[in-house]
């Protein structure tokens, strides 16, 4: 009975002097100053690693993408040890053993070992993925697992445990780099775009052909993303009511949809602006009466 108030006693005394809660103000203070530093430390060093990399970079446009990737990664890993400093310094200030900690980080690591596979397994394959360049920030890919596609989009962030990807739908979708199986990356070589024109069968198509041709050379001044000429390809299809012409177009990588979206629009234009036909459906009246009387 006399242990147990010796410990309760032991316990509650420290709470009754004034001089517990000074310290732990003092300290809780100290902490805060601690991480309001760490953030503008970490504001300062983002900004000049982005300086850093834009001075390095400058007028190579075709390092951008792959700076803005680096940057990611580096700004990355500074947050990681700013933060890991604040953390150790915060416990020494609680009187805790960092030494301690990390001399036993050994055995506790045999134990956890297992549990963290995956977070290991996800830095390790972030890494694959940014020093073998497989995509760069500002890139277009679709990513797979097991066969089913598990995110589409604009990739925004590349970290070393996670990648960030805007879909083209306007959702933000997180995914551990561990999780990527097959990677298709529609930003490495040029696009084309392909579309199908129906013009109607009264038309002369020698005549549309030109028309097209002939506008066609505007086209690839006005667009950026078009890298060729576009072209007729020639007739895909002929039926009762119209004739199918495809057009094609080589793009800059990515852009083939768009390139495809701004050819049927201004094929539209032209077509209205030059009176050329397009298919109407026909419509056929039925009378009962006829077939009464066959």
């Amino acid at each position: 009975m006399d242990q147990i108030k010796s410990i309760m006693y032991s316990l509650i005394e420290p709470l009754t002097k004034p001089e517990t809660y000074q310290t732990l103000l003092s300290n809780l203070i100290m902490i805060v100053i601690y991480i309001i530093v760490a953030w503008i430390v970490l504001r300062f060093i983002n900004k000049g690693i982005e300086q850093f990399f834009k001075i390095q970079n400058k007028g190579k446009k075709a390092n951008k993408k792959r700076s803005a990737t680096l940057i990611s990664l580096v700004q990355n890993i500074v947050s990681y040890v700013v933060w890991f400093i604040v953390l150790t310094t915060i416990l020494s200030k609680f009187g805790i053993s960092v030494e301690g900690i990390i001399a036993s980080a050994g055995v506790v690591g045999l134990a956890v070992g297992f549990g963290a596979q995956t977070v290991v397994k996800d830095i390790i394959t972030g890494f694959f993925i940014i020093f073998e360049n497989q995509f760069d920030v500002g890139d277009y890919v679709k990513i797979n697992n097991g066969g089913t596609t598990v995110a589409e989009g604009t990739v925004k962030v590349i970290g070393l445990r996670s990648t960030k990807i805007n879909t083209i739908t306007g959702e933000l979708t997180t995914l551990p780099n561990g999780s990527m199986g097959e990677i298709t990356n529609y930003s490495v070589t040029n696009g084309e775009a392909i579309v199908e024109i129906p013009v109607s069968v009264e038309e002369d198509i020698d005549q549309v052909e030109n028309v097209l041709t002939d506008y066609f050379q505007s086209i690839q001044t006005n667009y950026y993303l078009f890298i060729s000429t576009p072209q007729v390809v020639g007739i895909n299809s002929i039926s009762r009511d119209e004739i199918v012409l495809s057009v094609s177009a080589e793009t800059i990588p990515g852009e083939g949809a768009s390139g495809a979206r701004i050819l049927r629009k201004e094929i539209l234009k032209l077509f209205k602006q030059k009176e050329i036909k397009t298919p109407k459906p026909m419509m056929l009246q039925y009378d009962p009466n006829q077939q009464n009387n066959a």
